[in-house]
Parts: structure tokens; C-alpha cells; sequence
């Protein structure tokens, strides 16, 4: 299998976001996820994948994944500080029914680790944030794995899917892996696949859990991930966003009527769509220097 060099869509390509939005769970797009996966390791001649795993969806999901399609891959539990003890069950859970045997011994607790950082920050700044510490727990966490893949001759897996990617919800250096099998997944088609892919494990009760526990990054900034996104429901946020750029797209080809125009002004006050306009930069990657265009 040939593996695509698959980009971010630019900001303003709307119908390359409709078509995401518009994806369905099947069989066929839980297959092809793991044949992408095999082929990429294969392809980048590692000989396995690095995953952390936090007792989330996300990462259970790709556990049970690479479990199931018996994809080489090593687990680490990495709790850190804020990570409830419910999270910790789960993430271990999640390691001993899916991991290979010999691919972890126990929790790796980065919680020293962290206050020992954050302390000496404090007395370099004498401030900070929620999101601040957040970002540290979550490079810390990045740190640690990238660690384990240069040791292992591994490749890390990042876990963030569509509706992070849409509203910037992710730490630049602090949860981008090396590919990233769910970036282009919308969360509610996650679930469905999830589900699917319960059906064929033997043991499916810790990704079950894992389903139904509130999303969370687990870095102490807010009780949930929507929460912070400013959404009810992952389904919400996605017919939010649907709305938003099919009026964006329409507007490129036609003059929108009053009532359109209103609905995307009201739809451009939504705390998702902010978030979307405020983190392209994000998207889109390092802005390079071009000094072959910049000379006269």
C-alpha cells in the first residue's frame, strides 16, 4: 500500500471540509485506517508505534486498533498531576487488555517531573495560566515519547482528531506525533467506529469504558474538552461547523439573501467558529522563510 502524503485542507478550502464532516463510519474506513497504519511503519522502516494512552477514546481506541490487526506497538501510561484516578484505571486498563505483554510494566507518573519545571518557571516568570501549566504537562508528556521512539526505533502516534483540528484544541510541540491516523475524523464517527471495532475484540470492555467516560485532555484546564471548545455535544460542534461552511462556500458563488447573511454573522459569534478564525496558525504549520522568492 502506498501511503499518502495527506496535508491539512487550508482554511479557506470550505468543500474539502464539508467532505470531512460528511464522512460515515463503516468497516471498510476501520480497515482501511489499519492498512494506512501498517503501510506507514512499514514505509518509514520503524518497527513499531509509540502511544500514549490517558484512559480517553482516542487513545484507546487506536490501542485496541493496533491490537487487533496485531500492528507492533509499545503503551505507556504517563499520568501527570491533574489526570483524575478514574483516567489512570482506564488508561491501564486499556494497556493490559490491548498492549503486548512485554511493552509496559506499570504507570510512568510524570507528576514530579512537572512541579519541578513548573516551579522553576515560576520564579523565572513569577506568573502563569491554567492553559500555561497545561501546555508544560502536555510537552512534558511529548517529551517522554518522543524519548521512547528514539530508544525504541518507534514512531509516535498522535490521537487528535477533526474537531480538535477545527477549533485549534491541541498544544503546538505537545500532541503532534509523527502521523496521525484520526486528524481528519470527525469525534462522532470516532465513537460509531469505535463501536464497530468492539465488536471484534475479545476483550472490548476497557475501550466500552473508555467510550463512555467524559472526554478530557487531563491537563486540569476545564472539566471536559467541550467545555473548553464551547460545544454540548462533538455532534453540535460538527453541524455547527457543517452550517458554517456551507454558507462560507455558497457565498463564493453566489450572493447570499439577508436571512443567510444573518445566519453567518450569528454563526461567526459561536465561541467554535472563533476558535477556528484565532488558530489557523496552527493549520497551517511554521511560516518558512523563502529566500528565493523574497530577493528582487
Amino acid at each position: 500500500m502506498k501511503v499518502p502524503a495527506t496535508i491539512c485542507p487550508a482554511d479557506n478550502n470550505f468543500r474539502a471540509w464539508l467532505d470531512l464532516l460528511n464522512l460515515k463510519p463503516s468497516h471498510a474506513l476501520l480497515e482501511a485506517m489499519a492498512s494506512f497504519l501498517r503501510a506507514y511503519l512499514e514505509s518509514q522502516k520503524r518497527n513499531r508505534y509509540i502511544l500514549g494512552v490517558s484512559g480517553g477514546i482516542d487513545s484507546g481506541f487506536l490501542a485496541a486498533l493496533l491490537h487487533r490487526h496485531d500492528i507492533p506497538f509499545t503503551a505507556f501510561s504517563i499520568p501527570i498531576a491533574t489526570n483524575r484516578p478514574d483516567e489512570r484505571t482506564r488508561a491501564e486498563a486499556i494497556c493490559r487488555a490491548y498492549a503486548p505483554a512485554s511493552s509496559w510494566t506499570s504507570a510512568q507518573d510524570l507528576t514530579d517531573l512537572y512541579y519541578l519545571i513548573s516551579t522553576r518557571l515560576w520564579t523565572i516568570f513569577n506568573r502563569s495560566t491554567p492553559a500555561a501549566e497545561g501546555n508544560i504537562k502536555a510537552r512534558i508528556r511529548m517529551t517522554f515519547l518522543y524519548h521512547a521512539a528514539q530508544l525504541l526505533e518507534g514512531c509516535v502516534l498522535s490521537t487528535d482528531q477533526l474537531d480538535e483540528l477545527l477549533t485549534g484544541f491541541w498544544t503546538l510541540h505537545g500532541d503532534v506525533g509523527d502521523v496521525s491516523p484520526l486528524q481528519l475524523i470527525p469525534k462522532s464517527v470516532e465513537y460509531e467506529l469505535a463501536e464497530i471495532l468492539c465488536l471484534k475484540l475479545d476483550n472490548p470492555a476497557p475501550l466500552r469504558a473508555a467510550i463512555k467516560a467524559v472526554p478530557t485532555d487531563g491537563l486540569g484546564i476545564s472539566t471536559s474538552d467541550l467545555d473548553q471548545m464551547g460545544a454540548p455535544s462533538f455532534t453540535a460542534l460538527e453541524d455547527l461547523f457543517h452550517s458554517y461552511f456551507t454558507l462560507r462556500l455558497k457565498a463564493e458563488e453566489t450572493p447570499l439573501t439577508n436571512n443567510e447573511r444573518s445566519h453567518l454573522d450569528a454563526l461567526e459569534e459561536e465561541i467554535p467558529i472563533k476558535r477556528f478564525k484565532a488558530t489557523g496558525f496552527k493549520r497551517s504549520g511554521a511560516i518558512i522563510f523563502d529566500p528565493l522568492t523574497a530577493l528582487p
